[in-house]
Order: structure tokens, then C-alpha cells, then sequence
């Protein structure tokens, strides 16, 4: 048991050391200076830190991407590309013609996934060669950073938010964390609050829409439990993430001894794999029953479901079975797990 129920030592730290055996790079941000991350190297026990070199990721609070990350992410998986067309790039993911938060978040999303192109190729002389902001096929050419305390303004204030983790993909911010001790007393409303109030959904500005321009979820989390939704999720869709496939559980604690609600979403959606597949395939808009649009991402069964029978697909054998792989679940969620199954 960790030495006390406090939000950095019991939820955020183990959080964070666990994105860290999955191979994600970790840095706490200092809250006074945005040039000053510090790298944390390894964790003690899983909840004390020991830190390492000071990097530079900002210029000031008002950025909310890392922009020398996602330049150095472009020209690795694109190496054609000159410094002007990075540039000319980078200023269409981070400019969206959209006016409301949900628009700016659905054309970034469209861009990761369709890709956007430059004039020419000046190496080869190709028209409109395709620029790629992720390289889907191979996780491992990414890069992916996570922040604690990631501190950014209230635009048009001297105001701040301040997310306890932030995590990003060629320095982009898929995804937002709020951790709360589960020593108060309802631990996962008060996360998924916060998170409404850092996304401008409460009818106010108190909060960094851009930042969620590029978010494909939320996580709340007290460690025990931890849940997760879009943008456009209410409290009661929070959910949690119930199987880490295809890892198992010893692949988070070899004795399956208390294994918590957070590992097991960790492991099943933040592995590297598992959420450039999310991002990828398992990510929808959708018109709702009111006529507005809803972002959907996948319930852990639809992930599970749909891995397997393309697995089973890829192994020349026919999903026939109508008890077992994508059959049990009935209504919107039976024909979304076909969705996702068509777009896998």
C-alpha cells in the first residue's frame, strides 16, 4: 500500500510509472516557467520520482502543443519534407477553419487520420505527395510524451488550468488526465468537473478549448477506479476500461494481486499499440437521437470483439461464432462494433 491516499503519491505518480514501463516518456512540468520541463527517469517504489535533465518544450502557457516535437515528428516520418512545407503543415493542424470546440476537434481528427499533402515532393519531383502526421503502422516511429502538471492560460485572462497529466503523440494532446485521491468523497465526479471545466463545457471560459481541439478522450481517475469519455461524453458515460487486451493481467502484476481499475486502462488503452488503433479505427462522429453530433470512442467489449476477429480474419478462419465474438452485444452497440469492424 503506498504511504498515504494523496493525489500525486497514490494516483498521479503510479499513472505516470506505468506509462513508463509501456515506453512513454516522462517530464513534470515546472508551474512557473514553461520552458522548464524536467525529465523523470525512473520512480521509486512507483511513487517518488527521481528526475533527470531539464528540457524546453514552450516558449509560454499559451502553447498548448509541442510544436519542435511535432515538427521533429513530421520530418522523421516523412523525410522528403523541406523546413518551409513542415511549417506550412504544421499551421494546418493547429489553425482548424472550425468555429465550436466539437467542429475543431472533428477536422483534426479527419487530418490525422486522411493525412494532407504539400505541392511537390523536391526530392523526386511528386505532385501532392501525401504528409503523414502519424505513422499508424509503426507505433514505434512516434514519439510519446507525457506531462505532469501541464500548465496552460485562460485565454484572455492571467488565469490558469493546470491538468494533472497530459499526454501527447508527435506533440500533439490526445489525451487529458485528472487524478483525485480516493480519500474524498466522490472522487471521479469531481475528476470528470474538472475536466467539463477545463474544456469550456460548464457554459463558461474557465478553461483551454484548445487544448481538447486535438483530445480523442478524457480520463478520470482516483487509482481504484479510473473512467474514460470523449468530449461530448456526460458524466453518466463515463465508463471504465474493464480488459487490457491483448494483454492479460499478469502482463500488468505478475501475482494479480489488487489490481487496480486505472492499471488495467493504462494497459488497455494507453499501450502504444492500443491507442494509435483507437485513434485509427475505433473513433467515430455520430449524429445523436437530439440531431446534434456525438464523438464516440469504443467500449472495451467493441475493442476486444473487433481485435478478434480480425485476428481470426488474418488466420484464414471465419468468425461463425454467434455466441462469442461480436454477437453478444445487442442495439447501437452491436452495429457500431460492425462499424469498427469494417473500418479495421
Amino acid at each position: 500500500m503506498y504511504r498515504k491516499l494523496d493525489e500525486e503519491h497514490y494516483v498521479e505518480n503510479p499513472f505516470l510509472a506505468q506509462l513508463q514501463r509501456l515506453g512513454w516518456k516522462i517530464y513534470r512540468q515546472n508551474k512557473d516557467n514553461p520552458e522548464e520541463v524536467r525529465e523523470i527517469l525512473s520512480f521509486k517504489s512507483s511513487s517518488e520520482p527521481v528526475y533527470g535533465n531539464t528540457i524546453k518544450f514552450r516558449e509560454s502557457f499559451r502553447e498548448v502543443i509541442l510544436e519542435d516535437v511535432l515538427k521533429d515528428s513530421i520530418k522523421r516520418i516523412n523525410p522528403w519534407i523541406e523546413e518551409d512545407q513542415i511549417n506550412e503543415v504544421v499551421r494546418r493542424i493547429t489553425t482548424p477553419t472550425a468555429n465550436s470546440l466539437l467542429e475543431a476537434n472533428r477536422e483534426i481528427h479527419e487530418l490525422l487520420l486522411e493525412n494532407t499533402s504539400v505541392s511537390e515532393n523536391r526530392k523526386t519531383g511528386e505532385r501532392s505527395p501525401t504528409v503523414k502526421f502519424i505513422d499508424f503502422k509503426n507505433p514505434e516511429n512516434n514519439s510519446f510524451i507525457a506531462i505532469s502538471q501541464f500548465k496552460v492560460n485562460i485565454p484572455g485572462t492571467e488565469k490558469h488550468i493546470i491538468p494533472d497529466i497530459v499526454l501527447f503523440v508527435n506533440g500533439l494532446p490526445l489525451v487529458v488526465v485528472e487524478c483525485k485521491s480516493p480519500a474524498i468523497a466522490d472522487p471521479i465526479t469531481e475528476a470528470i468537473t474538472q475536466l467539463m471545466r477545463y474544456s469550456n463545457r460548464r457554459g463558461e471560459k474557465e478553461g483551454n478549448e484548445k487544448l481538447f481541439w486535438y483530445n480523442l478522450f478524457m480520463i478520470a481517475t482516483s487509482n481504484q477506479v479510473a473512467k474514460y469519455g470523449s468530449i461530448t461524453a456526460g458524466y453518466e458515460h463515463f465508463v471504465e476500461w474493464k480488459e487490457p487486451y491483448p494483454f492479460s493481467l499478469s502482463d500488468i502484476d505478475p501475482n494479480k494481486t489488487s489490481i487496480t481499475s486505472q492499471q488495467v486502462l493504462i494497459q488497455g488503452m494507453l499501450s502504444k499499440d492500443n491507442l494509435l488503433d483507437i485513434l485509427h479505427t475505433f473513433t467515430l462522429f455520430k449524429e445523436d437521437s437530439k440531431g446534434g453530433t456525438i464523438k464516440i470512442v469504443p467500449r472495451y467489449q467493441q475493442f476486444r470483439a473487433v481485435k478478434k476477429i480480425i485476428k481470426r480474419l488474418k488466420e484464414g478462419k471465419t468468425p461463425d461464432e454467434r455466441g462469442g465474438i461480436v454477437w453478444h452485444t445487442q442495439g447501437s452497440g452491436k452495429s457500431l462494433t460492425m462499424m469498427f469492424t469494417v473500418r479495421a
